[in-house]
């Protein structure tokens, strides 16, 4: 039996979620005088390990649990290669804003299969999305019945 974690890790301990980086004073007059403050983008990696001991996979996956927690999942069996994986591509925006709802760059985050992304995105509440491959932005399945198959532009009007 293999159990597959995946958690969206931080890129540096300046990025880890109870880091503080120190006071805010309101006036710096030189850069090198501000708060240590993470600069990488993205700030979160993805990281994903494959476990055969249930203890080691539940103590990875504690990380995506209680305060501070990272985006994650677990299930059982074995991540697809790439090429094979997808992911969620996000609609945002809103219809009081001029140009409505638009396509969001896809997220980072991998799924084994596209009915794995479709739950995940329901359990994380999310109403409008579309799951499309980890390569490409084609959609495989729609919260709102965008055709299958149509590939999509980041920024677009849904």
């Amino acid at each position: 039996m293999t159990l597959t974690v995946v958690v969206m890790e931080p890129c540096c301990e300046k990025s880890e979620p109870g880091y503080d980086p120190g006071p805010r004073p309101v006036w710096h007059r030189f850069p090198s005088e501000w708060p240590p403050r993470c600069n990488h983008w993205p700030r979160r990696v993805l990281n994903i390990s494959e476990h055969t001991a249930r203890e080691a996979a539940d103590a990875e996956f504690a990380k995506t649990l209680g305060w501070h927690a990272l985006p994650g999942y677990q299930f059982e069996g074995r991540m697809p290669p790439e090429g094979e994986r997808f992911r969620i591509m996000y609609v945002g925006g809103s219809l009081t804003r001029r140009r409505g709802y638009t396509h969001a760059e896809p997220g980072r985050m991998v799924f084994p299969t596209a009915e794995r992304a479709m739950e995940y995105a329901e359990e994380k509440r999310i109403a409008l999305y579309n799951i499309v491959g980890d390569q490409d932005t084609i959609v495989r399945l729609s919260s709102y019945g965008m055709q299958i198959g149509r590939e999509l532009i980041v920024g677009e009007q849904t």
